[in-house]
């Protein structure tokens, strides 16, 4: 059964101002100069399964120039078709509710006819859905396996946690892993099938409760055994690393079995002296092909990565920052005594704090400072945070210039350097007042990698060769808690 409706030219006027535009950019206040055009014949408007079919006869005209396809009164998106169209194919259209479809003839001269309006309405009913519904766990991976029901019309399946955005599959999938999932809560999960790609089924769920695992965080060795690191640093840190709570030594040949869910974190630390300058000079261990190609897969499928010292450089063949902006200010030699202290400063552009054309940024309140306390053991004048003592230190400084990148249409070289590689510079050197170097980053993640932190400074040196660093606590505090921010 169909209902078609012819609307009266006055009604249009009111009613459907925006409707009765051209083909064109017909201006609507000339309306009331509009001839009598003549109209779309027969229209109908079918329902065939899922689809609703509407039809029309073109009048004998030899100026139609198109015709308008208006649906359910949504005349500020009509459909634009052909002149010689005399059908459209309505998708989506909801169950139950009667649909409004309108058809105007465009003409030469700029103007539109009247609209010709059929209605229909899809049936309601009720698909079938997904059986055998079963979910198992692994780690914080939740695996959903269903049955599909037979018949034709799949399209798609919709898989859903409570409370979270769908996923949508193609037809066909019988299974979905859903990782990282919240740990020790009650989780729903709801499977339908898609029918004529816009019509779901009914929910078919299952609760899962995923146990509370900690996650562990994993340290990169390029030897068998840490005791072996060729740097008296890198020991140290290896060491350090040995003592703590769910931690792991791995190889790289472990990294591409890595569950990200429980090794959210690993930690790449090469400090080394007389290591040449670039990636590609670094331990082959790390920077052997199949490591970086195991690494990139790691960070993709979300994986966090804490590269310290040298091993800053790593960024570049991962995919962290472009190829053009490694870290160019760089020190391997063996260093020399000083008196004073090397500090880290956490307050970028300190000397542009009270107004200026550059920024002032204040990173104290990051994660990274939680339980560090800032002094000032130089006189500087601000506080700092202190990482090694009076004595022997190798100058190893393997991190950003950024005035070689200039500030862009950004305030100063730290924001642009920032806006340019997705990142949050974290600390400079202790001296600097202004914004010339970034030695501490954090660069956020994005669809190709995980957060990555990055940790260039000289001044954190794992062992201090003259004797016992007074500031060591604060180098064990701050690697902590970059690890537990990047779990």
């Amino acid at each position: 059964m169909r209902n078609t409706i012819i609307y009266g030219l006055g009604a249009m006027t009111l009613a459907f101002g925006s409707m009765l535009c051209s083909c064109g950019d017909f201006d609507p206040e000339g309306f009331e100069a509009l001839p009598d055009l003549p109209v779309a014949e027969d229209v109908r408007a079918e329902v065939s399964g899922h689809t609703i079919n509407v039809s029309w006869r073109l009048p004998a005209s030899e100026n139609i120039t198109g015709v308008q396809f208006i649906k359910n009164a949504d005349t500020r998106n009509p459909i634009e078709l052909g002149p010689d169209a005399t059908s459209y194919e309505v998708k989506g259209q909801p169950m139950g509710e009667e649909g409004l479809f309108t058809v105007k003839i465009c003409y030469a001269d700029r103007y539109v006819s009247e609209g010709v309006t059929a209605t229909a309405t899809l049936p309601v009913e009720t698909l079938p859905g997904v059986t055998s519904l079963k979910s198992a766990v692994s780690g914080r991976t939740v695996t959903l396996s269903w049955a599909l029901p037979s018949g034709s019309g799949i399209t798609g399946v919709r898989v859903c946690r409570e409370g979270e955005a769908a996923v949508d599959l193609p037809a066909g999938t019988l299974s979905y892993e859903m990782k990282a999932q919240p740990m020790d809560v009650d989780l729903t999960y709801s499977v339908q099938v898609v029918y004529d790609e816009y019509y779901p089924s009914e929910a078919a769920t299952t609760s899962v409760k995923v146990p509370y695992i900690p996650a562990k965080m994993a340290y990169l060795l390029t030897v068998p055994d840490w005791r072996n690191l060729p740097d008296d640093d890198e020991r140290a840190a290896a060491e350090w690393f040995s003592r703590q709570e769910n931690a792991e030594f791995i190889q790289p040949s472990q990294i591409a079995s890595l569950d990200v869910d429980l090794y959210p974190v690993i930690w790449i630390e090469i400090d080394r002296v007389g290591l040449p300058l670039g990636w590609e000079n670094l331990p082959a261990e790390v920077s052997g092909e199949e490591t970086i190609a195991a690494l990139r897969s790691y960070t993709a499928a979300g994986g966090n990565l804490y590269l310290s010292n040298m091993a800053t450089q790593l960024t570049v063949p991962l995919g962290i920052v472009p190829a053009d902006m490694p870290p160019t200010v760089y020190g391997n030699g063996d260093g020399g005594s000083g008196d004073d202290v090397w500090v880290i400063n956490p307050y970028l552009g300190w000397d542009f704090r009270n107004g200026s054309d550059q920024g002032f940024y204040d990173r104290t309140a990051h994660a990274i400072y939680k339980g560090l306390t800032l002094e000032d053991p130089n006189g500087y004048g601000y506080e700092n945070l202190p990482l090694i003592g009076p004595g022997q230190r190798e100058d190893h400084n393997c991190l950003w210039d950024c005035n070689i990148y200039g500030r862009g249409s950004y305030p100063d070289v730290i924001a642009n350097f920032e806006a340019t590689t997705g990142s949050l510079v974290l600390a400079t050197w202790g001296h600097v007042r202004d914004h010339c170097v970034a030695g501490l980053v954090e660069f956020y993640a994005n669809a190709n990698h995980g957060r990555c932190i990055a940790n260039g400074l000289a001044a954190y040196e794992w062992n201090q060769n003259s004797g016992v660093n007074p500031y060591q606590h604060n180098i064990e505090q701050l690697t902590k808690n970059i690890l537990d921010y990047l779990k």
